[in-house]
């Protein structure tokens, strides 16, 4: 027979750390762990296994604001063998976070409450791995619920579910119970699929809150607990929408808000009845029991807002169900409750606000409520709560994207606080950024003048290691520079001397950036730039090849307008106009067609001198009748030989790669043409047709065009300069055809270098005065040639091939003001009156001229 002796058995353990965090009420950490066990048979084969979770809870006993939170770690982490010692980085914040905890409660800022111990924080006490990351992504950190610890009179059971759902159908007093046990239920997560499996859970809680939700602010509390513990899972969001939860939110939310408003004035009332009569003693203890009175009831809302909007935060991850409570004027709700003192709520609200203020669309209501909501944020700005100090900065930072908040938050004194602020090492990126975005703005920069702020930002970009300053820094410094009272304060006590140190040791180009905006301001500012010229053409030599630094440093060079200023002798010394030239030819090269461009263009501008030497004509035996238009625009000088472009657009490789560079080359030029002593060397080079080229390779570039025209106004107050302009370049020409330019600058600048040429030269101002009329009737004169198929020539240089080729530019080319277009040839009797008005405006300009009458003959 077989023996019934048993078979030796084994057990093995195995044990697994988890989570590591702190309780929710005591001074003390959890230790989430699992243990499993196996029964293993002579054979060492598991016959039989179980798992359960479990915690260990190490108590805290001597943690205080001055306990050296590393040590303490190292300390726990050698007692307890559940924690490796890799992980002592996770004990320490935790510790740090109970320090800070503790620290807080003892300043009194929790409220008296019977919702129960614990809180949501305690499902992740069992790896609530999804509250973690909803947290995060809001910007929450773990904290504790504003609720005392409140030892339940009875402990709940998941076995009695069905009796606690049935209480939830009697009296007020048995909905308080039920909603208080099903609440210790509802905070284990593993017990939420157990509830959400029972058909009436739900639903009774819902109809309860919605019959019975302006009856009992503790079962209110303890029903919207209960739904906040899950939407703290996003898998369960749907069922909590399913039974319009966010909507009784909502409505909870405004009647709580109108009920403190009610108790605010029957408050101030009672306040105003005492002031009148102070003697009345039983009056002054009633105002004393009511104040009490309504700073408890304040302390049990603040702690149903909290969950409230807490789950309403949680809800708005569907940007659907946000859109809805923004119709629902969420942001009113959230702005009011910014003046409430619980740091837990104020946190959950001011980081709804930081999610809805990133879209745009919003910005409008933030607008509308700015004065409410901007003065009690300004009162919120304090560093001493680092979490709220945070979030309240990254709120701002997104908000100031809009140019009118940014006004306003000047308005109501954001500067000098934000200042007072920069010196904060935990926040400092934020608070920087911020300053940035508040120093966009021009007629905001001179406030940052009023503050203490320039200093401590040089202090900062001096001070800083590497070659490199922060960009959020060096930004803001740049901004700052645009004003001239902020740029007095950087240069004062040798600021530009250190500024200069730096650059050139470093090479920053960000640096060069803001020593070039300080260059810009007149006065004494300017003048400190002397003592550095060679300096900066000894690293401009070094950097030509480096465009971010070159156009720096031609930036700064550019802004050195000053009078007697030695700019031939710079240019001698160190060969700039020499480099000017090279980068000007090195430009033009770029395209083939230029060569041939310029050759044109040098052929019309004799024949047009020559033309109107010779009684204002250019070709005497020009055969109207057989004028084609496209060989016109073929032949047109701007169109560099292309029978295809019929349009000023250049050709790609005519841009050069870098116009930043050339424009400040052309810039320079012009500040340098204030010294008629560079003149020769200018003629030497040929820089003057080097422009006129330029000018018609970037011509579809205004800054460019508008530059060169300002280099050839200084050149045309040069003699020497001036005579090349007007014999070796159809300047006058160009200046024309771009006096109806589009831009309003270019047609200032073009007048003003006509006015010079016709004060110096008698001659060019009949020819001038020719080239305005030619060019105002050029649609007429066009018209006529191709309706009639000739005109005749009366003399006066009326009807000519280089009316045509010179007019193309304007109906083919850049486009002009719809005043000049439309005014052309709008009607057929017209033409007269055109005439007279240019005919008067020269008068004002030129005086009398004694000039033929026109006379038409078809």
């Amino acid at each position: 027979m077989m023996s019934d002796a048993k078979e030796p058995y084994v057990v093995k353990r195995k044990v697994t750390t988890g989570d590591i965090d702190v309780h929710p009420n005591e001074c003390a950490i959890i230790v989430n762990y699992t243990v499993q066990a196996w029964i293993m048979n002579d054979n060492e084969y598991p016959t039989l296994g179980d798992k359960k979770q479990m915690q260990k809870i190490i108590k805290i006993k001597s943690l205080n604001a001055n306990t050296d939170i590393s040590e303490l770690a190292k300390e726990l982490v050698d007692k307890c063998k559940l924690i490796h010692p890799s992980r002592i980085s996770d004990v320490e914040q935790q510790l740090y976070y109970l320090q800070k905890r503790k620290i807080s409660m003892s300043g009194g800022t929790s409220g008296g409450g019977n919702v129960g111990s614990g809180t949501g924080n305690e499902m992740s006490l069992s790896g609530g791995g999804d509250l973690d990351k909803q947290q995060q992504q809001h910007g929450l950190k773990k904290q504790m619920m504003p609720f005392q610890e409140n030892k339940f009179e009875e402990e709940a059971y998941i076995e009695k579910l069905d009796d606690y759902i049935s209480l939830l159908y009697e009296d007020m007093d048995d909905k308080i119970r039920s909603t208080r046990l099903l609440l210790q239920l509802v905070k284990v997560p593993e017990n939420m699929d157990y509830l959400l499996s029972d058909e009436l859970f739900v639903s009774a809680l819902a109809r309860v809150l919605r019959e019975d939700g302006k009856k009992s602010l503790e079962l209110v509390t303890n029903i919207i607990y209960i739904f906040f513990c899950f939407s703290n899972y996003s898998i369960y969001h749907p069922i909590i929408t399913a039974q319009k939860i966010g909507d009784m939110c909502l409505r909870i939310a405004d009647q709580e808000i109108n009920r403190e408003k009610i108790w605010r004035v029957d408050l101030e009332n009672l306040k105003m009845k005492y002031q009148q009569n102070t003697e009345n003693t039983q009056l002054a203890k009633t105002l004393e029991l009511e104040n009490k009175k309504f700073q408890s009831l304040l302390q049990k809302q603040d702690q149903l807002l909290f969950v409230l909007f807490h789950l309403l935060l949680n809800l708005a991850e569907d940007l659907t169900i946000e859109v809805k409570m923004l119709k629902r004027d969420v942001i009113k709700y959230l702005v009011f409750l910014l003046d409430r003192k619980l740091p837990q709520l104020l946190i959950v609200i001011l980081t709804f606000l930081k999610k809805l203020s990133v879209f745009k669309d919003n910005k409008k209501e933030f607008l509308d409520l700015s004065n409410d909501f901007l003065p009690k944020i300004l009162k919120l700005l304090q560093p001493e709560n680092s979490s709220l100090f945070t979030i309240i900065l990254r709120l701002l930072i997104n908000l100031s994207h809009d140019q009118e908040i940014r006004i306003l938050m000047v308005k109501y004194g954001f500067i000098p606080k934000i200042c007072e602020l920069i010196q904060v090492k935990q926040n400092y990126s934020y608070i920087v950024q911020l300053l940035y975005q508040l120093s966009i703005d021009d007629r905001n920069k001179l406030a940052f003048s009023y503050t203490d702020i320039i200093p401590t930002i040089m202090k900062m970009i001096l001070e800083t290691k590497g070659d490199r300053i922060d960009v959020d820094l060096i930004a803001l410094g740049i901004n700052l520079a645009c004003n001239q009272k902020c740029a007095e304060y950087m240069c004062e006590d040798q600021g530009i001397k250190f500024l200069m140190k730096r650059a050139i040791k470093t090479r920053d180009p960000l640096l060069l950036k803001m020593i070039r905006n300080i260059s810009i301001h007149d006065g004494p500012t300017k003048m400190l730039f002397l003592d550095y010229i060679d300096d900066i053409m000894l690293l401009l030599e070094k950097s030509v090849k480096n465009p971010e630094i070159l156009v720096e440093l031609l930036g700064i060079l550019s802004n050195l307008t000053i009078e007697e200023f030695d700019w031939a002798k710079l240019t001698d010394t160190y060969h700039l106009l020499e480099l000017i030239a090279s980068q000007l030819q090195e430009v033009c090269a770029n395209s083939k067609t230029l060569v041939n461009a310029q050759e044109e263009g040098k052929k019309n501008s004799k024949a047009l001198k020559s033309s109107l030497d010779s009684d204002y004509s250019l070709y005497d035996d020009v055969d109207v009748d057989n004028i084609d238009m496209d060989d016109d625009v073929k032949h047109h000088p701007m169109n560099n030989g292309d029978p295809n472009n019929n349009t000023m657009m250049p050709q790609e490789n005519q841009l050069s790669e870098d116009d930043d560079v050339t424009l400040q080359y052309v810039v320079l030029l012009g500040t340098m043409s204030n010294d008629e002593g560079i003149a020769p060397k200018v003629i030497e080079l040929d820089i003057i047709p080097l422009l006129i080229t330029l000018m018609i390779c970037k011509e579809e570039d205004d800054e460019i065009i508008l530059q060169i025209i300002y280099a050839i106004y200084q050149f045309l107050l040069h003699e020497s300069t001036r005579t090349v302009l007007l014999n070796q370049t159809h300047i006058v020409s160009y200046l024309i055809d771009l006096l109806y330019d589009r831009n309003v600058k270019i047609r200032e600048m073009c007048d003003a270098c006509l006015d010079i040429i016709a004060e110096t030269n008698e001659e060019w101002v009949i020819k001038i005065r020719q080239q305005r009329f030619q060019w105002h009737n050029s649609e007429w004169l066009r018209l006529m040639a191709d309706t009639f198929g000739m005109v005749e020539d009366t003399g006066d240089g009326m009807m000519n091939e280089d009316i045509l080729e010179y007019n193309t530019r304007g109906w083919k080319g850049r486009e002009y003001d719809d005043e000049y277009e439309n005014s052309m040839f709008n009607s057929s009797d017209n033409e007269d009156d055109n005439y007279n008005a240019e005919e008067e405006r020269m008068r004002r300009i030129y005086g009398e001229l004694n000039v033929p009458e026109d006379d038409y003959s078809i």
